[in-house]
């Protein structure tokens, strides 16, 4: 695999049909949405989850180079535990499969046919599945698994971003974990409400966090 190809090259070489499946979302969205845009359509499609239908798959997704960059910069160990929440495709799961061999990826995202998707792929790669699984952070029962590294793209609104970083601060108060804030929406958050997250390296899109 070449690395240094753009991020939509490399899902067409890893075997995924990401834009097939967003513009099928879009299409359905459309039908029964006809007014809307890409703020409310993945709304109207996922029970009031902002899941950005009709957005560029490359926006929703976090770029290889960036996710191999951030995965260089954390102090992973073997058998630590990732978890992505919010992982669309599950990208950054390929990329520590590659890339640090023997570290314990588990990704959340809501859409089903997204998560269908990279548990197909990862299959063909020889990877588990099982890492990917269908989940809402915004539900009342949810509540993260304990880890030692956390990735969250802003996945939602911001009551519901609010909430997750919430639950990950009684998680804290049991162990030590790094947390990786991606997006304009929750890097805000932890700047203004959130001051026991302290950033150790920053990056345009994204901050890596501890405390």
């Amino acid at each position: 695999m070449d690395w240094n190809l753009d991020s939509a090259e490399i899902d067409k070489a890893l075997g995924f049909r990401v834009s097939g499946i967003e513009k099928e979302l879009l299409s359905r969205a459309r039908e029964t949405l006809p007014g809307g845009d890409h703020h409310s359509w993945g709304a109207h499609l996922h029970r009031g989850n902002q899941t950005w239908v009709g957005l560029d798959p490359e926006t929703i997704q976090t770029p290889y180079s960036e996710l191999i960059r951030l995965c260089g910069k954390l102090p992973l160990q073997k058998n630590d535990r990732v978890m992505d929440l919010g992982a669309g495709y599950g990208r950054l799961g390929i990329v520590l499969h590659t890339f640090h061999p023997g570290i314990e990826f588990r990704g959340i995202e809501f859409v089903p046919e997204r998560v269908i998707e990279a548990r197909r792929v990862y299959e063909n790669l020889g990877m588990n599945p099982e890492e990917m699984s269908v989940g809402d952070l915004t539900a009342t029962d949810f509540f993260p698994d304990e880890a030692r590294h956390y990735f969250v793209y802003d996945f939602g609104k911001v009551p519901h971003i609010r909430n997750l970083l919430n639950q990950l601060s009684e998680i804290a108060d049991r162990r030590k974990f790094t947390l990786t804030g991606r997006g304009k929406g929750i890097r805000s958050l932890i700047a203004h409400e959130f001051h026991w997250l302290t950033p150790v390296y920053e990056e345009e899109n994204f901050s890596i966090y501890n405390f």
